[in-house]
């Protein structure tokens, strides 16, 4: 289940990106502006991209491309900026997406066949449905992602040559067949999906893509690392990171997917170096102190990887304890989890339980029940290190 959470986590940081790029409503200062506040986002510049969004919502207020960019720096800065821990922050993204879906109906009552606002028509309901997927709430999920795909998929037919809509396709047919079994009866009925073609896609948009070529890459890394089915190619997804840690270099959220994709290669020396020098940002200012649970989360499951659990428990113990003057995050709750396995792995099943119960007592913001439960009930050693990712 994890795995699966930490597929639909980033969900936000790609959908939204699939945005189109050559269609003759976006005029050259607007392209200008939407790229300026991708690239904000992947630097984590929230002031840098609110303040695109607001220049070309001043440069042509009734099209809908800058309010479903605010929107994204919204949901981005909930999930990155604040690490999923605080729920409040949500709000304002909702407002803003259900905004950019107005103003795109809004203006394809008068442009019914523009493939730009039936794109970012399509973006806003899918976001909307991921976020219902992670919230567990099918019914709306779908409801949404049935919107998404019929505007996407006019998109497309309004203009064939719309390689940045292939990203909206390509991610609801990947998703829709890996959607748990639970709720995946439910999926194919109303919705479809075919991993294979999504993956095909996806590629698309990552070889020819003009504003999601980069989010296509990193749902690709998400793939090569995390797919169950026969498509994990962890040395694709390093030298995916590669490259795009080169262009954001002063990126978290990048930077710790670099991180990811050199574990699951089982490069750990070079994880557990980027992992070090993840924590020395934070420790110098270059990374918000917020950040500090997340960098020994990371250093402590490659440690733990690479076979050194005393030096991983450690880590992880590090990661629990309170940041002074920061928020505190699900990575420092999930870093309690850690220990708890790794105290489990080294047959100290006593102090396991006691970490199990502290990460419990502070679970309401996130999901960690599924986790826990079977924790408590006895030791956790399947499986193990796993991947990184808390679910939410």
């Amino acid at each position: 289940m994890i795995g699966y959470r930490r597929q639909v986590r980033q969900f936000w940081l790609v959908v939204f990106l699939a945005v189109p790029a050559g269609a003759s409503s976006v005029t050259p200062e607007m392209d200008k502006l939407v790229l300026e506040g991708i690239d904000a986002l992947y630097r984590m510049d929230f002031a840098a991209a609110d303040k695109a969004a607001e220049k070309a919502m001043a440069l042509q207020p009734d099209f809908p491309h800058p309010y479903l960019g605010a929107a994204a720096t919204e949901l981005i800065r909930f999930t990155y900026g604040a690490e999923a821990s605080d729920p409040s922050q949500l709000k304002h993204f909702e407002a803003k997406v259900d905004k950019a879906a107005q103003v795109a109906e809004r203006w394809l009552k008068t442009h019914p066949r523009d493939a730009d606002a039936l794109m970012v028509l399509g973006s806003a309901h899918g976001i909307s449905s991921r976020l219902a997927l992670v919230r567990r709430d099918w019914l709306d999920a779908f409801s949404h992602g049935r919107k998404a795909m019929k505007s996407v998929r006019a998109a497309q037919k309004a203009d064939p040559e719309l390689w940045d809509a292939y990203l909206g396709t390509g991610m609801f047919d990947y998703y829709v067949d890996t959607i748990p079994r639970f709720a995946g009866w439910l999926a194919k009925v109303m919705l479809g999906g075919d991993r294979a073609r999504g993956l095909k896609q996806i590629k698309i948009a990552a070889e020819k893509g003009h504003y999601a070529k980069t989010a296509a890459q990193l749902i690709l890394v998400e793939v090569y690392t995390e797919d169950n089915f026969g498509g994990r190619n962890p040395p694709e997804a390093v030298r995916l990171m590669t490259g795009i840690r080169a262009k954001y270099p002063d990126s978290p959220m990048i930077h710790s997917a670099h991180v990811v994709s050199l574990y699951e290669d089982k490069r750990y020396a070079e994880a557990a170096r980027e992992s070090e020098e993840y924590l020395r940002r934070v420790a110098t200012g270059r990374y918000a102190a917020m950040n500090k649970p997340k960098g020994h989360a990371l250093l402590g499951t490659v440690l733990w990887a690479a076979g050194d659990k005393e030096k991983a428990l450690a880590e992880f113990r590090a990661g629990a304890a309170p940041v002074p003057g920061a928020l505190r995050t699900r990575w420092a709750v999930w870093s309690r989890v850690r220990a708890g396995q790794v105290l489990d792995a080294l047959g100290r099943r006593a102090d396991a339980v006691a970490e199990y119960r502290a990460a419990f007592a502070e679970r309401k913001l996130w999901d960690f029940k599924g986790v826990l439960k079977p924790c408590l009930a006895k030791p956790c050693l399947d499986g193990l290190p796993g991947h990184f990712s808390p679910p939410y």
